[in-house]
């Protein structure tokens, strides 16, 4: 158990330390102090700087996923359900937490650092399954089809909401534009289903 509690604030330690100083800034030393650890602990528990960074993503993913898929599961009609999953993607996204600030940053970092492709392409290609498996699944069961091949959906709406959160992080939709930012998402969002 004591293991266990020391690699988890081992990761937790190493997503306050990336969202502060993004991958590029941050060494295993600086994951270290910010655990309270020593190097040596944290090498304990991980490989390298690249088996801790994979396990930050995985980490990182679960707990933005998490709350999308709480709002999913609330009850209510598909199209409800639909607006809420969506409103919190957005919600999760907008917020900049240490978790989407540390996604955000390995996405850049990914298109010159060979280590982080993998990752990135196992952590997209899990939530696109979990979009499908969750979101997908459910409205077929519904007796909601898809337009266009299951797996497509997924991967426009990550790409619509990563690419609109990492605008935000740049230049922030204005308040009174956010309403109307969701209900475009809405719309996309829908018109990829038969209702």
């Amino acid at each position: 158990k004591k293991g266990v509690a020391s690699r988890q604030q081992v990761i937790d330690a190493a997503i306050s330390a990336l969202a502060k100083r993004g991958f590029a800034e941050t060494s295993v030393n600086d994951i270290a102090a910010e655990a309270g650890l020593s190097k040596g602990a944290v090498h304990y528990h991980f490989k390298s700087k690249d088996d801790l960074i994979t396990q930050v993503l995985i980490t990182s993913c679960q707990k933005v996923s998490e709350q999308v898929i709480d709002a999913w599961h609330q009850e209510g009609p598909p199209a409800e359900r639909i607006r809420r999953a969506l409103r919190e993607m957005w919600i999760v996204r907008k917020s900049g937490g240490p978790e989407v600030r540390v996604i955000a940053d390995l996405m850049a970092q990914g298109i010159h650092n060979e280590a982080l492709k993998a990752p990135l392409a196992t952590m997209f290609q899990a939530a696109r399954e979990q979009i499908v498996d969750q979101f997908v699944g459910t409205l077929v069961s519904l007796g909601l089809r898809p337009k266009i091949p299951a797996h497509i959906p997924p991967r426009l709406l990550l790409a619509t909401f990563d690419g609109l959160a990492l605008h935000h992080f740049f230049a922030p939709i204005p308040p009174e534009d956010e309403e109307e930012v969701l209900k475009a998402l809405e719309m996309i969002a829908f018109s990829l289903f038969e209702m």
